[in-house]
């Protein structure tokens, strides 16, 4: 499982392709050979644009290329910009959908908040109002 998230080639006719786990904080998009994701096309930089997962576990895409610069959701960007769960990043012509990992931790339960508490405990009180006349209380008296 990608430990901090994945990129997903999206092919020409909109299909999905390869899978890139991302298992460090850097992958580098480019021509060059130490590429983590090597692109064999001549109007592609030798490094292109980088996605680095910050402290906070945050992907950051950054441009590299000031020639065929990188498009975010079909936008250029100028300044490095955290990703979002599927935002797809473009290279020329060959897009890349980038995913945080599933969520493997069961969510919290929320807290109940002293509002909740207080109707709560109006709703008790009410049902020990509305017993049936015949109904025996639980008041040892």
């Amino acid at each position: 499982m990608p430990r901090y998230g994945k990129v997903v080639v999206i092919r020409r006719n909109g299909v999905d392709g390869m899978v890139y786990p991302l298992n460090s904080t850097s992958c580098l998009f480019g021509r060059r050979t130490g590429c983590n994701i090597r692109m064999r096309l001549p109007w592609v930089s030798t490094e292109h644009c980088k996605i680095d997962i910050n402290e906070n576990k945050e992907a950051v895409l950054t441009n590299l290329s000031t020639v065929n610069p990188t498009q975010l959701n079909g936008a250029g960007f100028e300044q490095p910009v955290p990703l979002k769960h599927g935002d797809v990043l473009t290279i020329i012509d060959r897009s890349f959908r980038f995913e945080y990992p599933l969520q493997s931790t069961p969510k919290k339960r929320r807290s109940r908040s002293p509002k909740d508490e207080t109707l709560q405990q109006v709703a008790e009180v009410e049902l020990l109002h509305k017993q049936p006349s015949g109904a025996k209380s639980l008041d040892a008296s």
